[in-house]
């Protein structure tokens, strides 16, 4: 039942204009950026003592702990790292573990907004270079996300421009976004997997709780949002 059009836009987001999707358990079943970790570290790029800190930080998310002020601007890992060797890693990580990651469903609901004419748009707080696979082999329109700063030279400093593309930013970068495309917040969709994105959900006409967790669950049920989690049928609460 993965595969079936039970999960069509035309019924989960009637009218929507737009549809905007967070990345990390929305789409995919784990973090991207843990992916490309793990893929970094086992092509011998990254250390494990580069890396001890990341379960701190992503059990504090998924605990809801996690506010914009915690999410640092330094991403002292990758400082010193080519482009073209973090794009070569973040294509390997798409080939070896990425495309595998996303679930069934995924691509033909994103075709199905598609057909009927919606821009389809990855806001998120992962790392652009990361994506740019994911990007590319989902034809996705444009995409919000947080920004590795490189050098003249090429070479990443370790910083992000312009800080985290995360919960009130987040929002903040789509409402630009959206204006310069000359489309009204209230008629686009927001999909996600977490209560961090509650921002742009409000923000947005439709909110759409994708594989939610507890606290969005909680929320999606009391606003009457719906609800997709993509290997079981769809709950829409508008109808309760």
């Amino acid at each position: 039942m993965t595969g079936s059009l039970q999960f069509d836009p035309s019924r989960v987001a009637p009218g929507a204009t737009a549809h905007v999707f967070d990345v990390d358990h929305t789409l995919t079943r784990h973090s991207t950026g843990a992916l490309f970790a793990r893929e970094g570290q086992r092509a011998g790029l990254f250390r494990w003592s580069q890396l001890a800190s990341l379960p701190y930080y992503y059990l504090r998310y998924r605990l809801g702990a996690l506010s914009l002020g915690a999410v640092t601007r330094e991403i002292t890992p990758l400082r010193g790292y080519s482009r073209d060797d973090l794009e070569e890693l973040a294509y390997r990580t798409w080939q070896n573990r990425g495309q595998d990651d996303l679930y069934p469903p995924v691509r033909a609901y994103l075709d199905a907004c598609r057909r009927n004419g919606a821009p389809v748009i990855l806001a998120t707080s992962t790392f652009d270079v990361i994506l740019a696979p994911l990007k590319q082999a989902l034809g996705i329109d444009q995409v919000i996300s947080s920004r590795l700063e490189f050098d003249q030279e090429g070479f990443a400093t370790g910083w992000l421009v312009g800080g985290p593309c995360y919960a009130e930013e987040k929002a903040l970068r789509l409402k630009k976004l959206l204006g310069d495309l000359g489309i009204a917040p209230r008629d686009c969709a927001f999909y996600s997997d977490s209560h961090h994105d509650l921002p742009a959900l409000r923000l947005a006409g439709t909110a759409v709780a994708v594989n939610p967790d507890r606290l969005l669950a909680r929320r999606a049920r009391r606003e009457g949002w719906p609800v997709l989690r993509w290997d079981k049928p769809w709950q829409d609460h508008r109808a309760d």
